[in-house]
């Protein structure tokens, strides 16, 4: 094989073609973009702050913020890295309720890893309720009528969430409920509320603790059918609660341990979330075994606590008596005496003219400065039960989506 001599010329043209080659790629390698995650579930209008960094020649670029709720995705913010770190953050607002919103970075040729969380269309993400927190009520055939109930004057008047009965261990009480919790459910989601569902338990008056366990499966699978029909948990549906209010005072405490913590596994199992417990303090104190893995199974339940007294006054502490007594000992309390409640009903004499939700007084006429009295008797205008919400909106939300669970480690 013959060797030609190259010219001094063509030797450096060669040379720089094949560093052109080695070096191109190394950069193109080099050159990304990143993104900081974003919250597991967001509400709609919600300020969103992302931030990343950009490497290799992309420092100092452009980076763009896409949101993709449909099949297109829209820059919704444009900012520039620095020069010197690539480092680059970004500000933008939750686009309308959707069940996913995915969100990139893009720069140049680069894009980030797509995130996606679900959206939620809470109407009232501020605290209006008492104690700055957020609003909410429950309901029942109770608040029913023969008008029906206004849920977008609910709504503005700055409820987020209505807890609404679902279901009963009495069969007449069951069949009771189910026709308004059909009907309100999906009007009350409408309206942009967010809206749970709760079972009255009721237990069989028995030594028997394989009675007690069958009657326990037996209403959970009730109340997971009940959830089933009324569309199941779809992102704006909170956990089902387990009312425990009134239990004969023949059942001793470890077989209402037994049937509690049955129908509470039962229904995780069979809808793949952790319920929400729902008493008072005396019932709590007094009627559950207290020892120490009764106590700590406890722990992975939000509460939902009943206790009369105003939010907004701070001598009134969730889960201690009133005047100086002492702290009631349940397993939500902890080693000050303070309890690690999720909601706290605060009364049972709520404006039901405020709420849109029809009344009939219990005497007299109906005043001439309301709407939404009608003629007859009945339970009056201040009876509905009013609560408030251990957290932000974003705490609402992801209770809602099933991703903030309570565990032991968080008590002190």
């Amino acid at each position: 094989m013959k060797f030609f001599p190259l010219s001094k010329a063509s030797l450096l043209i060669a040379l720089a073609l094949v560093f052109l080659l080695i070096a191109q790629p190394a950069q193109a390698a080099k050159s990304s973009v990143s993104m900081t995650a974003i919250p597991a579930s967001l509400v709609a209008g919600q300020s969103v702050k992302v931030s990343g960094k950009t490497t290799g020649g992309l420092k100092g670029a452009k980076v763009k913020v896409q949101i993709k709720t449909g099949k297109s995705w829209k820059t919704v913010k444009t900012v520039t890295s620095k020069k010197s770190t690539g480092a680059w953050s970004a500000t933008f607002k939750a686009p309308k309720a959707t069940a996913k919103m995915s969100v990139r970075a893009v720069s140049g040729s680069k894009i980030s890893k797509v995130q996606a969380a679900p959206v939620l269309a809470i109407v009232n993400a501020l605290p209006v309720g008492p104690g700055n927190r957020l609003l909410g009520l429950d309901m029942s055939r109770w608040q029913s009528g023969s008008q029906p109930i206004d849920f977008t004057r609910m709504a503005a008047a700055g409820v987020s969430f209505a807890f609404i009965k679902g279901s009963d261990g009495m069969a007449s009480e069951d069949a009771l409920a189910v026709p308004h919790v059909t009907s309100w459910a999906p009007s009350a989601k409408a309206a942009g509320i967010l809206v749970g569902y709760y079972h009255r338990a009721r237990l069989p008056v028995t030594s028997d603790s394989n009675a007690i366990i069958a009657d326990a499966q037996a209403q959970a699978a009730q109340a997971a059918a009940r959830l089933a029909s009324l569309g199941g948990y779809d992102g704006r549906t909170l956990p089902y609660v387990l009312d425990m209010e009134t239990v004969d005072v023949a059942i001793s405490k470890e077989l209402v341990t037994l049937w509690t913590f049955t129908w509470l596994d039962a229904m995780q199992a069979a809808t793949g979330r952790a319920p929400i417990m729902y008493s008072y303090r005396n019932f709590l104190a007094n009627r559950y075994s207290t020892d120490p893995d009764t106590v700590t199974k406890f722990r992975n339940y939000h509460l939902w606590l009943a206790q009369p007294g105003n939010p907004a006054d701070p001598a009134v502490q969730v889960g201690q008596g009133l005047n100086g007594a002492p702290c009631y000992v349940t397993p939500w309390k902890q080693s000050d005496c303070s309890y690690l409640w999720t909601i706290w009903q605060y009364t049972s004499t709520g404006d039901r003219e405020t709420y849109g939700i029809p009344w009939q007084p219990s005497a007299g006429d109906c005043p001439s400065d309301v709407t939404l009295c009608y003629a007859g008797k009945g339970s009056g205008r201040g009876h509905l039960d009013l609560n408030v919400f251990n957290g932000s909106a974003t705490d609402l939300s992801a209770l809602a989506n099933g991703s903030w669970v309570r565990t032991p480690g968080e008590y002190r």
